[in-house]
Order: C-alpha cells, then structure tokens, then sequence
C-alpha cells in the first residue's frame, strides 16, 4: 500500500516498551548486638544536642525580652499619668482664661497670642500621650507567654530536660494560665514568678579560692549548662577555683553562691581578700601558681629549729634535762601561731 510505503505504521504493530528497572529498596540495617550504638545514632543525639542549645538561646532571648518589658511598662504608665494631668491643667488653664467663643453652637479659639500658645501646647501633650499609650498597647500585646510556652513544650519534645517537661505539663494542665500569667506580669508579684521558672538565666562566675578573685564565664546561661561553665573555669585556672553563679538580670555579685553547694560567696574565708592584699603563689597562671608544698617559705619553716645562731651555744642534752627536772612538767601549749603557720599565707588565719 502507498501509506505503508511511506512509513506509516498502526500504533498497535509496535512493541510496548520494557520497564526501566529500578533501584531495590534498602532495608534497614540489622540491630547490632549487645545494644551497640552505630554512627546514625551518634549524629541523632549530636543533631539532638544542637536543637536542645538553640531551643534554649531562643527561650533565654524571650525571658529576657519580657523582663525588660516588665522594666519598661511602670515608667511608661507613670509617665502617661503625668501627661494625662498636665493636659487636664492646661484645659482648665483655657477655660479659666475664657480663650473660647460659641458661635452658632460651636466652641472656637479666640486669635490671641495667649490662647493660642496655651492650645499648643495642649496639643503637644495630647500628641506625646498618644505616642506612650501607642507603645504601651505594644509592650502589653508582645509581653505574653505564647512564643515561651511554645518554646518549652519544644524543649519537653525534644528531652532536653526533666524541668521543661514537668513546667510544659503543669503550663498545658491550666487553660487558664497565661490570662493570669498576663495580670501577674504586671505587678509586683510578676517578678518573683519569673524567678522560679525553671528557664531564669544566671551569669556564672568563676572564684580563685587561695585570693576571692574572679572573672566571668558566661554573662546569661542556664542550670543546665553549669557543668560545662565549672569544666571552662577549672581549664582556665591554675590555682584551686570554683564556679559560682547569681541571677540575671536581677541579682549582683554580693549574692552569687557555689554550684556545689549553693554557699554564699561572701561566706567564702578569702572573699574579696584580693582587694586587701596581695597573696603569694595564687594565680591562675601555670608559670606563676605555688602549690601549698612548694611556697618559699616552707622548707626555712621546717629548717627553722636546727639552724644554730651565731655567737650562741646550743645547750646540752643532759643541762634541758635538769632545767627540765627543775621547772617540772612542760606547761600546755595556748594554741599560739607557729613559725609555719606565719610563713604559710594559704593557711586561714
């Protein structure tokens, strides 16, 4: 046929084409024996680690974001009252000078230059009160505890912690919480509520113990991370230290205590004494530290009782007898400081 000898052929004359084969499915690898870990779980919990860290730096940055809000809000109120007075003295200030005219029942200004400054500066007043109730209305509508609760219930998912688990259960328990968290926020009580969640920041110090002296670890942190701050602040100190650690914002460093046992710095027998004096030995510095047994004056405390002094006989054993037998027993000892003692500026005093 002249169709098929142009090279027309009916669809159905072709072969169907073959499946392209595709890739087999991996199966999941078989549970190692004994429990052993593989590399998967090992990036799992380091991938885990990291959300918990950045989940936490967020809730640190709300906490703080609402204690400055808490801060703000009083001195803008008090200021809105202040303007809310002046504005009602200047208006009895128009009246009182009769700066108004009803014509056809409408109040108008009269065009004098008295008048005309008092209404000026009534209107200034009006225009700073709006602006004031304007970021109050912001502050109060920003302050809430949503971004927080969200946050925390992030944490409680991820295990970062018993504490945001049993706050994330006790928050989702009330319905009810954040209206009153919102009324609490803005009274006096509002503060002290903020200082039991479990989420308050600290700034963690860390104290030279042979002086009081100290220098910062970490300037806003939480609970969770003070084992890591105490391993920085014995890296970075030759000389016995310890970390310590008060709220902020909030607190100063007259109230840090120690994270081992939660006892007040100024408690500590050389606090604040690098201020008073120099100590010898203590410094952080490897080059500079003198342990207690190697202080300079130690061994010339220990030589101290055989050195002879010159120009002077020691006694005999047999003449300290008979002094001895004379004067009858040794008295007891007053508990008087000894040369070692003295010498030995680690030692309290």
């Amino acid at each position: 046929m002249p169709v098929l000898a142009q090279g027309f052929s009916w669809p159905w004359d072709n072969e169907r084409p073959k499946p392209i084969p595709r890739e087999p499915a991996r199966q999941a690898p078989a549970p190692l024996p004994n429990g052993a870990a593989t590399g998967g779980w090992q990036e799992r919990d380091s991938s885990s680690n990291s959300v918990c860290l950045n989940l936490e730096q967020r809730l640190v940055q709300e906490s703080q974001r609402g204690s400055q809000s808490r801060e703000v809000l009083p001195r803008i109120e008090a200021d809105i009252r202040q303007l809310e007075r002046t504005v009602r003295s200047l208006d009895a200030k128009l009246e009182r000078s009769d700066c108004y005219e009803w014509f056809l029942f409408s109040k108008q200004l009269r065009n004098s230059r008295k008048c005309r400054d008092l209404s000026r500066d009534v209107e200034d007043n009006k225009r700073k009160l709006a602006g004031l109730e304007a970021e109050r209305q912001q502050i109060q509508s920003s302050s809430g505890q949503s971004y927080q609760d969200e946050i925390i219930r992030a944490l409680a998912r991820n295990g970062c912690g018993s504490s945001y688990q049993e706050e994330a259960r006790r928050r989702d328990s009330s319905p009810f919480s954040g209206l009153w968290q919102d009324e609490d926020s803005g009274g006096s009580g509002g503060g002290a509520r903020y200082n039991a969640l479990p989420f308050a920041t600290y700034r963690t110090v860390c104290v030279r113990l042979c002086d009081g002296y100290y220098f910062p670890v970490s300037f806003s942190t939480l609970p969770n991370h003070f084992q890591r701050d105490s391993e920085v602040c014995q890296s970075k100190c030759a000389a016995p230290a310890q970390l310590y650690y008060y709220q902020n914002p909030g607190g100063a460093v007259d109230q840090m205590v120690a994270v081992d046992n939660n006892e007040l710095y100024t408690k500590l027998k050389t606090a604040f004494l690098y201020r008073k004096e120099y100590v010898q030995g203590c410094s952080c510095k490897q080059a500079e530290y003198l342990p207690k047994s190697t202080m300079p004056g130690a061994k010339q405390a220990q030589n101290f009782g055989t050195q002879s002094i010159p120009g002077q006989a020691l006694p005999s054993v047999g003449a300290a007898d008979q002094d001895q037998r004379r004067s009858g027993p040794a008295a007891p000892a007053r508990g008087k400081p000894q040369i070692g003692d003295a010498l030995d500026p680690w030692r309290p005093r």
